[in-house]
């Protein structure tokens, strides 16, 4: 399997891990020095403001205390389209920038949509296997209602 194949394959993988919550498996594709950040720009701010930022054992705490919080019923589906895979500073990393859609599915039926933004993410080459080394979500939506503590 190329490199791009193997990025795309990963991509996809970590959409699927957190649709199914599934946070073993999504963690199982980061890298053991992984960072996560979602980013979102307030014009009345006029700076970036941080809504989650996490290392991997940030992550995995997280997902340990998601039953203790008030969750959304329902169901979120990511939908992503790759648009670049660079090489970056190395030759066993790469520059990857997606658009990413998240969907919400309520307990009856319902969809619609509830958030649109960016993947920008490093992939590391580590042995055999491609892993996530650090992913920021740059949103466009800045109301995400009550109820989101999962990764976007």
């Amino acid at each position: 399997m190329s490199d791009h194949e193997a990025i795309r394959t990963l991509i996809g993988k970590s959409c699927l891990a957190l649709d199914d919550s599934d946070f073993a498996a999504y963690l199982g594709l980061c890298a053991l020095d992984f960072s996560y950040c979602i980013r979102v720009w307030s014009p009345e701010l006029r700076k970036d403001m941080i809504w989650l930022e996490h290392d991997r054992d940030g992550m995995a705490g997280l997902f340990e205390t998601l039953p203790e919080h008030l969750q959304r019923s329902g169901r979120l589906s990511r939908h992503v389209s790759i648009s670049t895979i660079e090489t970056g500073a190395s030759a066993q990393e790469f520059v990857v920038v997606s658009s990413v859609v998240v969907h919400h599915t309520d307990l009856g039926g319902r969809t619609q949509t509830l958030a649109v933004g960016r993947y920008n993410d490093t992939v590391i080459r580590e042995g055999g296997a491609v892993l996530l080394a650090t992913r920021e979500v740059t949103l466009e939506t800045r109301d995400l209602g009550i109820g989101l503590h999962v990764p976007l």
